[in-house]
């Protein structure tokens, strides 16, 4: 009887919070949608409606979409450049094409040839500033003496997109919170429960769970909850198990602000004194191998504990007993990094996903590694 109630209240709050959503749609995102009927999608399979990075509907933001075709033929279609940007930075050489919706007229034109309009008064897509591409400069300028913005190439364009990567995605985190927990009390009650790979998209979650039936007769917008949070359970975990970063905490490295980038996050302790915090495994090497390269004496002996952040779950843990994957594709704030995870077991597993060239433990980083 209980667990009924539950799942009544559960439901009851999820539909709510669809039509607040929908309700938002309405008021701030109807700018991207278009009819059904007018929806220019690529693809043919149970995801055709669906980002291939973040999962997000293809109809709602259709005049940001992006489709790409690879030189294998494959096609994949994207919500917004944001998203089409995760893909570029990684796989650039083994695209064959690239259109855009045109924002105008609706059809897919060729990207490479769009005028885009950045930054305008419209709603961006998975970013602060909006991207809208169109085929003639006339139809951008037009749009852009109503809306402002700059007119960009689409290299441009990207390069923006590329630039604020980290930015939004730290944006987009702080709102996928709310629905991990509502996607963790789904998966609860109402999914089977059963081992499930780790995922580098929401949207590779989302077909996993589709192809393999794991959530019966739940809604779309239940199984994009579902989905963003088998993509990262420590969004709906309990936050003592992330690092907790000052504002005002600057990497004694490069001097960014690491709160901006919490995914991240290092640190090292000195002798219960004070603390340094670091944007990243790779600056916190560097400073723990050579502190007097940035004007401090510590020794390692007062640099007691070091702590870094697990890159799939966020959770805090001991610098010393990590495994750091070195020379991946996947690239942090400052470019080239050291991915640390709790086990090697999840370590080498990236590694092969993403072109890794090895595992290192906390005492094989030697300095001439990290620049």
């Amino acid at each position: 009887m209980l667990k009924k109630v539950i799942l009544f209240f559960l439901l009851f709050n999820l539909s709510l919070f669809a039509a607040m959503d929908m309700n938002h749609q309405h008021n701030h995102m109807m700018f991207q949608t278009v009819k059904k009927k007018d929806a220019k999608l690529v693809k043919t399979d149970k995801t055709k409606y669906s980002c291939d990075i973040c999962g997000m509907n293809l109809i709602k933001f259709n005049k940001t979409s992006h489709a790409v075709e690879f030189k294998d033929g494959k096609k994949q279609q994207y919500c917004s450049l944001h998203c089409l940007s995760e893909v570029y930075k990684n796989h650039k050489n083994n695209i064959k094409s690239i259109q855009v919706v045109d924002t105008k007229t609706l059809n897919l034109i060729d990207a490479k040839k769009a005028y885009y309009v950045v930054g305008s008064s419209k709603p961006g897509t998975m970013s602060m500033i909006s991207k809208y591409a169109f085929k003639d400069k006339k139809n951008a300028t037009s749009f852009q003496k109503k809306f402002g913005g700059e007119i960009k190439t689409f290299e441009e364009a990207l390069n923006i997109a590329i630039n604020n990567l980290s930015k939004d995605t730290t944006m987009i985190d702080k709102k996928r919170v709310k629905m991990a927990k509502k996607g963790k009390k789904i998966y609860e009650t109402m999914c089977i429960k059963t081992d499930t790979p780790k995922f580098h998209t929401v949207a590779q979650a989302k077909k996993y769970l589709i192809d393999n039936n794991i959530c019966k007769n739940v809604k779309p917008m239940m199984i994009q909850a579902v989905a963003i949070y088998k993509f990262d359970p420590s969004l709906a975990d309990n936050t003592n198990k992330k690092m907790s970063i000052p504002k005002d905490a600057k990497c004694p490295v490069c001097g960014m602000y690491v709160a901006k980038h919490p995914k991240w996050a290092a640190l090292i302790e000195v002798n219960n004194s004070h603390t340094h915090y670091f944007d990243g495994a790779k600056d916190m090497f560097k400073f723990y191998l050579n502190p007097s390269k940035f004007s401090h004496s510590h020794t390692k002996n007062e640099m007691k504990n070091i702590i870094v952040s697990d890159y799939y779950t966020l959770e805090k843990i001991d610098a010393k007993k990590a495994f750091y994957v070195i020379g991946s594709n996947v690239y942090g704030p400052m470019g080239k990094e050291l991915i640390p995870f709790k086990t090697q077991k999840e370590a080498n597993t990236f590694m092969k996903n993403h072109y890794g060239k090895k595992v290192l433990k906390f005492h094989e980083v030697k300095e001439d590694i990290l620049y």
